[in-house]
């Protein structure tokens, strides 16, 4: 009679393959939601991930039964998800809390009900299916903070490019909003081009350049980038001279990044210490290994 298959250890790779493939599709499916750059006034957002998912439905419940208690924690994440440039079709905070709780539930569900067929033991399979079902959601709660910490590090190293060529337009005396449109054009789907887009269409809808730039402020988390925005800021308010403003933080900025260069050459240095000994130790071992073998063998030692 042929032996039993072992159902535990095939159900619990299958649940564990299910949970993996579920995250990949979310992340594919978070990867296709285009980034909406949200204006004050205009037509609504297109469908963001909430519709993609198919899940409109009970995240809306959510947020109509539950929209106080999300509401907290809603606006730490809609502030992380400005920082992140709108990501995921320009999805909200609350919305983003709510689609993570409407994800936790169901995958819960689908997995207790996996584990709880493969276990024979309903409460060892909900327990199984709360800790797995989770994975979605903290794997979502995560990438927020990874997107905006990785377009923050985009703006970083493409803002000096955007400042010298604002530097460069300016003496060519044209005006602020001519210099941030040919960076626009000059350097497409880059985040700092996102970034001015956004400027620029604030312009084209009345706001003021002073006003459109405070804007812009408030979306950015790059400590340079706010000090060299604040500065304009602050000279367009008191009618400094741009030119001047503007190449002063430029030479700044060059000097800081090559300064942080050779701290990073420094410490590159100091790391490759160990690795180089390591390298020549084996070398002088191989060179010397067939001698001290011929040494031994002839009984010299």
């Amino acid at each position: 009679m042929p032996a039993a298959l072992p159902l535990l250890p095939i159900s619990a790779a299958l649940a564990g393959l299910a949970v993996a493939f579920l995250v990949w599709w979310l992340a594919e499916l978070a990867a296709k939601a285009a980034a909406v750059r949200r204006s004050f006034v205009g037509e609504p957002p297109p469908p963001n991930l909430v519709d993609n998912l198919g899940l409109r439905n009970p995240v809306e419940f959510l947020l109509a039964r539950f929209g106080g208690v999300i509401a907290g924690p809603g606006r730490s994440i809609d502030q992380k998800l400005v920082y992140a440039g709108r990501p995921f079709g320009g999805i909200t905070g609350e919305e983003y809390i709510a689609l993570l709780i409407v994800m936790a539930v169901l995958g819960a569900v689908v997995l207790g009900v996996l584990f709880g067929l493969a276990l024979g033991n309903p409460i060892g399979g909900f327990l199984a299916g709360l800790i797995l079902g989770l994975l979605p959601a903290v794997y979502f709660w995560v990438l927020v903070d990874d997107r905006m910490h990785t377009r923050r590090d985009r703006i970083s190293r493409e803002f000096p490019y955007f400042l010298d060529l604002v530097v460069m337009t300016q003496q060519a005396q044209a005006t602020l909003p001519e210099s941030l449109r040919l960076y626009a054009e000059a350097a497409p789907d880059t985040a700092m081009a996102e970034e001015i887009d956004q400027v620029l269409k604030d312009i084209g809808l009345g706001t003021g350049v002073i006003e459109a730039l405070q804007r812009l402020e408030r979306r950015l988390t790059a400590e340079e980038v706010v000090r060299v925005i604040r500065a304009v800021i602050q000279g367009e308010i008191e009618g400094s001279n741009r030119l001047e403003l503007l190449r002063e933080h430029a030479r700044d900025l060059r000097f800081r990044r090559w300064e942080k260069a050779e701290r990073a050459s420094e410490q590159l240095r100091a790391k490759i210490v160990m690795p180089a000994m390591l390298i020549v130790v084996s070398i002088l071992l191989l060179v010397l290994s067939p001698a001290v073998v011929e040494m031994t063998t002839s009984g010299m030692f």
